[in-house]
């Protein structure tokens, strides 16, 4: 399976280096999302503490071993409280402010989908869910440290 590989440091903690599964590989193309998640993604960190966005994508190497760090990559690492079941989700933007899914971790989460008769929709209700059931997950969002 190709691999998307991402070095995450934030503040003080150590560097904590993180494997994503490529989903071209099992949804033959990458995933759109589109711009009202994200915007609403934000609003939701404005409002809930359970929601935290910050600087710590450090480096992101792509399956082709080419160094893709400066991009608009967003990471998305969440938890269901209930389960304590973790996801994450590696997203591209564009510059019309949609973006791409193009990775997805950790390898519970890679192995359901890949499993699943319908992987994209399972990743889009996810996807609704963490906006619509805020209260529901801890949410991380991640940002590359050369973000101004």
């Amino acid at each position: 399976m190709k691999q998307w590989q991402i070095t995450v440091k934030i503040a003080d903690e150590p560097k904590e280096d993180l494997i994503l599964a490529d989903i071209n590989e099992f949804l033959e193309g990458y995933l759109t999302v589109h711009r009202n998640f994200f915007d609403e993604l934000l609003n939701i960190v404005k409002m809930i503490k359970k929601y935290v966005i910050g600087k710590g994508i450090e480096k992101i190497l792509g399956p082709d071993k080419k160094d893709w760090t400066h991009n608009s990559w967003v990471l998305v690492m969440f938890k269901d409280n209930e389960k304590n079941i973790p996801f994450w989700l590696l997203l591209k933007r564009e510059k019309d402010l949609n973006g791409n899914l193009v990775a997805i971790g950790p390898e519970k989460f890679v192995d359901y989908c890949k499993k699943s008769t319908d992987p994209d929709d399972e990743i889009k209700k996810l996807m609704e869910y963490i906006v619509a059931y805020p209260q529901k997950f801890k949410v991380s969002i991640i940002i590359p440290n050369f973000v101004e």
